[in-house]
């Protein structure tokens, strides 16, 4: 028979897991409700380039009033829904619970096929974390990416490794900071989370050196620690992407699984490993900047 304590913790634990969910639901609607104030901004906007003044300025006051707060209102939510998350690593990294977490990850978009791999997430009711360069020409994907509550974060501008990305910090600092004037340009989030291209160890001499600069700059990284190999023909030689995820994923109980939003293999095998993973009890959440596995 279970002790009053440990009945205790299980609901305490329950209660933590349902409030997660309903403030990624919260965050969804006030993303919805952000942007489309947005868009009534600039309709507004060019009828006064126009001068023509019909548009309906009580309503428009009414979205200001919402907006005045929403700023506030979105902090508070993502500062809720990271700290309640950041608990429940904890209890899972001291064993309090059987519930696991898997982060899923997508480097080097958008692509044309993000809007699909976003479709696959949508349907499952997953929220997962794109790490984007900047591109032009994909506003909406970029957009829909933080409006359906997942996490924007940040894969520097271009990703060129080979062209001199790693050739100092301050080559790779514009970067960061040019692709967060960019996306905060497009999307007004700013996101605090960097992954380096390649992962932190292709930086070589300068990685703790450029550690050091995103922590100044209010940015913490973070590498992974699962993979579907998509990002290698090599790899993919050797095995599928759903069998690279099975092999590299073995029990971890927090694991932050890296693909590719251009794959189509990958594509093809998502539902498979969503499914698998919701059926080994993993939440599958978005990154958020007081997790365990930042750095």
């Amino acid at each position: 028979m279970e002790s009053g304590n440990i009945k205790l913790f299980k609901v305490v634990l329950f209660f933590q897991i349902v409030l997660i969910i309903f403030l990624i639901f919260f965050l969804s609607i006030y993303l919805n409700r952000y942007f489309e104030f947005k868009d009534k901004l600039v309709k507004f906007d060019n009828k006064m380039k126009d001068k023509d003044i019909k548009y309906n300025l009580d309503d428009l006051d009414k979205e200001i009033d919402f907006y005045t707060n929403i700023e506030t209102n979105l902090e508070r939510l993502y500062d809720d829904y990271s700290s309640n998350i950041a608990l429940l690593e904890k209890n899972i990294q001291e064993n309090k619970t059987d519930v696991k977490i898997a982060y899923l990850t997508f480097d080097d978009g958008p692509y044309s096929l993000t809007e699909r791999y976003l479709d696959i997430l949508k349907q499952n009711d997953v929220r997962a974390t794109f790490f984007v360069l900047g591109k032009k020409g994909f506003d909406d994907t970029y957009k829909r990416i933080v409006n359906e509550g997942h996490t924007l974060a940040n894969h520097t501008y271009y990703h060129n490794i080979s062209s001199g990305l790693y050739g100092s910090v301050e080559n790779f600092m514009t970067q960061v900071v040019d692709l967060e004037k960019y996306l905060v340009d497009i999307t007004g989030y700013k996101t605090s989370i960097v992954r380096f291209p390649g992962g932190s160890s292709t930086a070589g001499r300068l990685k703790n050196q450029l550690i050091d600069s995103l922590h100044n700059k209010g940015y913490k990284y973070v590498d992974w620690t699962c993979e579907t190999g998509d990002g290698s023909s090599a790899k993919l030689a050797q095995k599928g992407t759903y069998q690279w995820f099975i092999d590299t994923l073995q029990d971890q109980k927090i694991m932050i699984l890296l693909m590719h939003d251009y794959n189509y293999s990958t594509y093809n095998d998502l539902p498979k490993i969503i499914d698998y993973l919701k059926k080994n009890n993993y939440l599958l959440l978005p990154l958020h900047n007081k997790s365990v596995m930042l750095k």
